[in-house]
């Protein structure tokens, strides 16, 4: 297990973010542009405030979601609205956000479009629940077979235990993704990724993730 640990939120955004800006240096060493792939949720929100402070090159640098509500870009609820909220300033102000939602469109038509536009992601940063779930491959959900399964990038998927329906990266995509880095909390969610490492289990959605991409980077604080 590639865990590093932390007595702080602090602390553990700081690794986060020197390990992201290392990454993301060094792949613009090789790459006029690069596309990330971020979280939503409260808990991101300090990683977002320092990552816009980051002196980058953010022109160079497009981000994208890990998965999405399907609700209008301006809800409260929109995980576009928390990027644009709390990284797309200071000097991030000039990257480029690659949303997934738009209400105006049926799911399918939706879905087509996120397949389409977005393939080859250079980065991403997971969350994990305490039911074991990541990006929005929920348990729960009676999509969690094609969220599994299918070779596309993004799925919809509608959790039983979350308000939304979801567009989500699919395993797929998640393990085709050369640098993947989950952030977690919590003593709960720790027993949870343990169960995880044990082998693939529906009951924990990431443990698929995590047998196919043992190198994916944990950061832990309790």
């Amino acid at each position: 297990m590639n865990l590093q640990t932390f007595s702080s939120n602090s602390s553990q955004v700081e690794a986060i973010f020197d390990s992201i800006v290392l990454k993301i240096k060094e792949l613009l060493k090789n790459k006029q542009n690069i596309l990330i792939a971020l979280s939503g949720g409260r808990s991101p929100i300090p990683l977002l405030e320092k990552l816009s402070l980051a002196e980058l090159d953010f022109s160079k640098i497009t981000f994208t979601l890990v998965d999405e509500r399907i609700v209008a870009p301006d809800n409260k609820d929109s995980n576009e609205h928390l990027l644009k909220t709390y990284l797309l300033k200071n000097n991030a102000k000039n990257a480029k956000l690659l949303g997934l939602a738009d209400t105006n469109l049926n799911n399918d038509k939706m879905l087509t479009n996120a397949n389409n536009k977005i393939s080859h992601i250079d980065l991403a940063i997971l969350g994990m629940g305490e039911d074991g779930h990541t990006a929005s491959i929920f348990p729960c959900s009676k999509e969690l077979n094609k969220a599994l399964h299918d070779d596309s990038n993004y799925v919809i998927t509608n959790p039983v235990t979350a308000p939304h329906s979801r567009i989500s990266l699919t395993l797929n995509a998640l393990i085709n993704i050369p640098v993947l880095i989950l952030s977690i909390n919590g003593d709960a969610k720790l027993k949870v990724l343990k169960e995880a490492y044990k082998g693939d289990n529906l009951n924990y959605p990431i443990s698929y993730v995590l047998s196919r991409r043992p190198d994916t980077q944990i950061f832990w604080y309790e």
